[in-house]
């Protein structure tokens, strides 16, 4: 694409070619958008600060994208992260990092649910890396403002997830099949991509968006069970969504994290309550001697 196309880029040809049966021209519009919308989001920016007037009498100007054009983008650059080729997903990821700051709530809303939905499918795991990035990439990188509609949005069906596909539920245990060893496997991939992305979304949002607080008790749940994960990989990435946790919740929560992380110490000992508390008794009465 031209300089000159490029200060005032033609989307309708740009989103055409996005569907072009070769990966090359698929490859080229994508980049072509992805700088593009670059370009609009710093013009924007520059308009904000020097005043619209003046921008708007520069030559390079581009006008505002209108909300139709808004909603053609968004659809196109998801429905690349489907593409064949894994050069048109990755500039399509990064083109996901632009878009988001500057397309409407309800794009950036409507982007959280379709990521979301694709990470969770069971029948997405050749791609569900490239969805998990286009998700952290969107909790990183919305504007904060939104953080707590997205957070709203995307807490439950992250909770659920790990519920869902969780190899510690009642029941439920590792499979010998190869058929099943590959669910357990996809299962897995579900549950690390959601406890992934919820230490993202408590990092950046856990002591601000009232629509975590609110979910503070269900998220300390869902993390502990993951400790008995039989999966080394799926324990430590659960503590690590505990670590950030632990920074954000109540002192009564923060309590019974307390309290329920040395139980599964104790049990992993093989102490018991019992063994527990007899424990207790004697630390206590070492201080004591030591007073």
């Amino acid at each position: 694409m031209s300089r000159g196309s490029l200060s005032n880029p033609n989307y309708n040809d740009l989103l055409k070619k996005t569907e072009h049966y070769d990966k090359d021209e698929r490859y080229m519009a994508i980049s072509d958008l992805c700088e593009a919308l670059k370009r609009n989001a710093a013009q924007a920016n520059s308009a904000e600060a020097v005043g619209s007037s003046a921008a708007a009498a520069s030559s390079s100007y581009s006008p505002q994208i209108d909300s139709q054009t808004e909603r053609r983008i968004c659809s196109a650059v998801l429905s690349l992260l489907d593409d064949s080729s894994n050069d048109v997903q990755t500039v399509a990821v990064k083109t996901l990092s632009v878009l988001l700051s500057s397309v409407s709530q309800e794009q950036v809303v409507e982007i959280a649910e379709r990521l979301c939905a694709l990470v969770l499918d069971q029948s997405k795991s050749d791609l569900r890396d490239v969805y998990a990035i286009g998700l952290k990439t969107l909790v990183e990188t919305v504007p904060a403002e939104m953080g707590n509609i997205v957070s709203q949005r995307l807490i439950h069906r992250l909770v659920d997830g790990i519920h869902t596909n969780s190899t510690t539920k009642k029941g439920k245990s590792p499979s010998s099949g190869t058929s099943s060893s590959a669910e357990d496997k996809n299962s897995e991939e579900i549950v690390l991509a959601c406890l992934n992305v919820l230490t993202d979304l408590l990092t950046r949002f856990g002591s601000t968006a009232n629509s975590i607080t609110l979910q503070h008790d269900p998220l300390l749940n869902v993390t502990l069970s993951q400790l008995a994960s039989p999966r080394p990989v799926v324990r430590k990435r659960a503590g690590t969504t505990i670590g950030v946790l632990a920074t954000v919740i109540s002192d009564t929560l923060l309590h019974r994290l307390v309290e329920r992380i040395l139980d599964q110490i104790d049990q992993a000992e093989g102490l018991g309550k019992s063994g527990k508390k007899r424990a207790r008794k004697a630390h206590k009465g070492e201080a004591g001697k030591r007073t």
